[in-house]
């Protein structure tokens, strides 16, 4: 079976035919993302793709980072919170641990239901429906979540859902529904960002479907979940909050199929971060709980540790030096090759600019025009319409302005993302060693010549510098990641920074390549180091030298995200929990009831039965095709007594299904 496999990065979308079969790319592409429109790079990537080939794929799989954004930058459509049997006082107490609104924006719905006396109290549906029929109409979505919904299956949830699409007609996410952990609060903050993703996900596939159709193709689509399983679009359309960390997963699960599933590091760096996930007994070591920006939520995922390092992070000056920065910014030679007028502002940078340093970048661009420009200063308004024109260096803009280019100030635009930098970078090092060409050489060629005249350093030490920076970076979050594995938890601050000292001295006497006079220090990993996306490359073989192990980069590592997205395989989850009482009964959740129980091994077989019967029909929802493969997992966590009782603490019984197209 031929699938088609979609990355949409931050610096790049990929596109790749896949063979689940042979397990064998048969064709990709590579090509720019288009931030504003999404559409255009992913019809430019599948326009790459051999056209026989691509009008034979059965489905299409994809991997985007729309979520993981939503949730940094803090969008998303209006979604309202509606808490069922939860004092507000709680939430207050928590003080936003789990991204959660001030409780002025929260609906509160006054119910209780008490596990121990087995008895309830319902809401007021009469005064709900006022309040819904006055307060919700502005919303598109809203999140509904009830304290202990294992006592009678979120039955509260279900009667409020009916509710608000009888006045309002707007999308529902049920708390339980979603996830089953009895944790309300953090269940309601999951909901809430699932509520919120709602609507721009509905866009994000009418613009695949669009783009699809344009091409022909009617194909099923998936889309990667944070534990690096595949899911169907209907299904995504109600959980898209599975998808947060879909980004990372899918390069670990690129990897693994590369390479085999061996164990080892799999590092991931691409145009702004580098992704590090640990593969374990061929399996990606997992996180229970993922977070993102502020949010913190029950969605499963491969646990992914996430610095600021890529081909495009930013190279600065500092006291007669260069530093990596954190931030992204343009490549000179992209900038270059996509506006060759830049070039003769680079020659006047040069000209002109030796003795007063630009020291966060050279060049500046409009990345998009903000809708209102009310909130901004007439400067930053001015400094907008002047980047209208195209690109202008910051000698340009301060002549256009009649300012000097030291009282610039775009901070403000560019952590808005309305304006980029753009200067040197380890890509523009990369053209210069000859490692990667795709742009314009010479534009790298003079932006190194003019951090060379402010360092008085020659040419090929700036370059050598860049590349030992990138892997100097590489290196020390690699350490810092093996010791927190080792040690079982986080280190305090103090001991990362002797741990980094020690780092630096290894990384000085490796490319000395001198002895030691007195005491060698050595860092030995066992895990192997696998390489994917574009830069990585280049820089793992050093990276892995210093910790005295072994690296590996596959041909097609530069589109591994999206062959991670079309070999990903359908498994679908659901978990039942006993737990005992105390008159001694055994009480079942994750039904439609709560069921009680003499038997602790009656209990036992109701509770596969109800987590396969779960699994299944949620398998359903993905595909009405394929046979079902279910594997069970039960966690028993029993007290012994003084006397030698056990006595029962909880009990997870997790069925597992997978679709075998």
């Amino acid at each position: 079976m031929l699938g088609i496999g979609i990355d949409t990065g931050g610096t790049c979308t990929d596109a790749v035919i896949f063979d689940s079969k042979s397990r064998k790319v048969l064709s990709w592409a590579k090509t720019l993302t288009t931030k504003n429109d999404l559409k255009i790079g992913i019809l430019k990537a599948l326009k790459g793709l051999d056209d026989e080939l691509l009008h034979k794929a059965e489905y299409i799989a994809l991997s985007t980072t729309l979520a993981t954004n939503a949730c940094v930058e803090d969008k998303g459509g209006r979604a309202k919170l509606v808490f069922m049997g939860l004092d507000p006082r709680a939430v207050t107490m928590m003080k936003g641990i789990y991204g959660l609104p001030d409780i002025s924006e929260i609906y509160f719905l006054d119910c209780k239901i008490d596990l121990a006396e087995r008895k309830e109290t319902p809401p007021d549906w009469d005064k709900f429906r006022e309040d819904v029929r006055r307060d919700f109409r502005e919303y598109d979505s809203v999140a509904l979540v009830q304290i202990n919904p294992q006592y009678n299956g979120g039955a509260y949830e279900i009667d409020a859902e009916k509710i608000i699409k009888e006045e309002t007609g707007a999308l529902c996410v049920r708390g339980y529904d979603l996830f089953q952990e009895i944790n309300v609060q953090k269940r309601g903050a999951t909901a809430l960002l699932n509520a919120r993703l709602m609507p721009l996900v509905v866009d994000f596939f009418d613009s695949i479907e669009t783009s699809m159709k344009e091409m022909g193709l009617d194909l099923n689509i998936y889309v990667m979940k944070s534990d690096g399983t595949v899911m169907g679009k209907d299904y995504a359309l109600r959980r898209p909050v599975e998808t947060l960390l879909c980004g990372p997963a899918a390069s670990v699960r690129g990897a693994m199929e590369l390479t085999g599933s061996g164990d080892g590091f799999v590092i991931d760096m691409g145009g702004t971060t580098s992704d590090v996930a640990l593969i374990r007994d061929g399996r990606p070591v997992a996180s229970e709980d993922v977070r993102v920006g502020q949010w913190r939520t029950m969605v499963k995922g491969v646990d992914i540790d996430t610095f600021a390092l890529g081909g495009d992070t930013g190279v600065l000056l500092k006291d007669n030096d260069i530093e990596l920065g954190s931030r992204r910014v343009i490549p000179i030679s992209i900038l270059a090759h996509d506006h060759p007028e830049v070039m003769s502002g680079l020659e006047e940078i040069i000209r002109k600019f030796y003795s007063f340093p630009l020291k966060d970048g050279l060049f500046l661009v409009l990345v998009k025009k903000p809708e209102d420009m009310s909130g901004y200063s007439q400067k930053e308004q001015q400094i907008i319409r002047l980047l209208e024109g195209g690109p202008l260096s910051y000698l340009q803009l301060g002549d256009r302005m009649g300012i000097s280019h030291h009282f610039l100030n775009v901070r403000r635009l560019e952590d808005e993302g309305i304006i980029m930098r753009s200067g040197v970078t380890p890509t523009d090092a990369m053209h210069l060693r000859g490692d990667y060409t795709e742009y314009s050489t010479e534009a790298a060629e003079l932006g190194v010549r003019y951090l060379t005249m402010q360092t008085r350093m020659g040419r090929d030490r700036i370059v050598q510098k860049i590349y030992d920076m990138v892997i100097f970076r590489l290196y020390k979050n690699l350490l810092h990641l093996e010791l927190r594995y080792e040690m079982g938890r986080d280190y305090q601050d103090e001991d990362k920074a002797t741990v980094e000292k020690l780092a630096a001295n290894i990384m000085k006497h490796y490319r000395e390549g001198k002895g030691h006079d007195y005491v060698a220090f050595r860092t030995v990993s066992k895990y192997m180091l696998t390489g994917v996306g574009a830069p990585t490359g280049i820089f793992i073989g050093d990276t892995a030298a210093l910790l005295e192990t072994k690296s590996r980069v596959s041909e097609f590592s530069k589109v591994a995200n999206a062959i991670g997205a079309a070999a990903g395989d359908i498994i679908t989850e659901y978990t039942a929990v006993i737990q005992m009482s105390k008159n001694g009964d055994y009480y079942l959740t994750g039904g439609d009831v709560m069921g009680v129980y003499g038997s602790y091994d009656r209990a036992l077989d109701d509770a596969k039965e109800l987590a396969r019967s779960k699994a299944e029909e949620r398998a359903r929802m993905q595909t009405p095709e394929g046979e079902l493969k279910t594997d069970f997992d039960v966690r028993e966590d029993f007290f012994r007594m003084p006397g030698g009782d056990r006595v029962l603490v909880k009990t997870e019984v997790t069925a597992s299904i997978q679709i075998i197209m």
